[in-house]
């Protein structure tokens, strides 16, 4: 469970995007909006103390009043928002991702437990839900392997990755809210940070990778399709940690692909960004084929 303070910061997230897509200017009851997100009134409360504080709302006679839209910086981080499991989600990913992890390779629950700042127990239950792809088994005393994969997993994910994200794009709006403007501008600007520096900086493309794909996952508002990006980005990037063929030459066509993307959402185009999508996720299936052949041929 959700330590309070983290609950708090969750909720807050939740109600700025509801107060983003608002088209009345009242907020619901207390009551009610503690039902909507499944939270106790006081926290709903707290909440809405924070936004009153910060000018996003002000008392009136009828109830909480919205006197102007939120802005990226009125959001807590992610860091900020997670609890245990994603906690040690992201520090067993980042290990993966950018350490020298290969098929074989043999890791302890305590290990990642200290580097997550988790208990082992939470490991435990986060390695084993994880273990169900096939991708990581257990070993003996606490010990863990990665294990390699073959082409047909790799192509059952990637068809489940695009059925995912296609039906996520097609839930953005044509007319983007401010809120929505405001988070696709700054994913742009991310993206053209790195792509300006991508020799030195191509290492933090996977962490970029997975934050552009998950944001278009969260138009579902599906905890299923979220879980599953889990086996997605592990697959991927895992695997492209020891395929290092053209590995920048990969992240700069990854980073000119997913700007059409956001280019074509920010314009309103939506079928544009749909057509982009295709083309990215078709890009990233060869080149993961290319590099199991080359893999298999190695």
């Amino acid at each position: 469970m959700a330590k309070p303070n983290t609950l708090l910061k969750r909720t807050s997230n939740a109600l700025l995007d509801h107060i983003a897509t608002m088209n009345g200017t009242i907020l619901a009851s207390d009551s009610a909006l503690a039902r909507q997100f499944n939270v106790s009134r006081t926290t709903i409360r707290n909440a809405i103390e924070r936004f009153v504080g910060t000018g996003i709302l002000a008392r009136g006679e009828t109830g909480f009043a919205v006197r102007r839209k939120p802005q990226q910086g009125d959001y807590f981080a992610e860091t900020e928002t997670d609890g245990p499991q994603e906690l040690i989600e992201r520090e067993f990913m980042q290990r993966v991702l950018l350490g020298d992890w290969r098929p074989g390779h043999v890791f302890s629950e305590a290990e990642l437990a200290r580097e997550s700042n988790a208990s082992t127990v939470s490991v435990r239950e986060f390695l084993i839900g994880f273990s169900r792809f096939g991708l990581i088994a257990k070993q003996p005393r606490g010990g863990w392997t990665l294990r390699e994969f073959h082409a047909g997993f790799a192509a059952e994910v990637a068809d489940m990755r695009e059925l995912i994200e296609m039906a996520a794009i097609a839930r953005i709006p044509r007319a983007p809210d401010p809120a929505f403007r405001a988070a696709t501008e700054a994913l742009i600007e991310r993206h053209r940070a790195i792509e300006a520096a991508l020799t030195s900086r191509y290492s933090e493309f996977p962490a970029l990778d997975r934050d552009f794909h998950l944001w278009i996952i969260g138009r579902l508002k599906n905890r299923f399709a979220h879980d599953f990006f889990d086996i997605v980005s592990f697959l991927f990037h895992y695997h492209y940690q020891w395929d290092k063929h053209q590995e920048i030459e990969r992240s700069k066509v990854a980073i000119a692909e997913h700007l059409a993307v956001l280019n074509a959402l920010l314009a309103g185009r939506a079928d544009a960004a749909k057509r982009a999508l295709a083309a990215h996720l078709a890009t990233s299936r060869r080149s993961l084929q290319a590099g199991l052949r080359r893999h298999e041929a190695a």
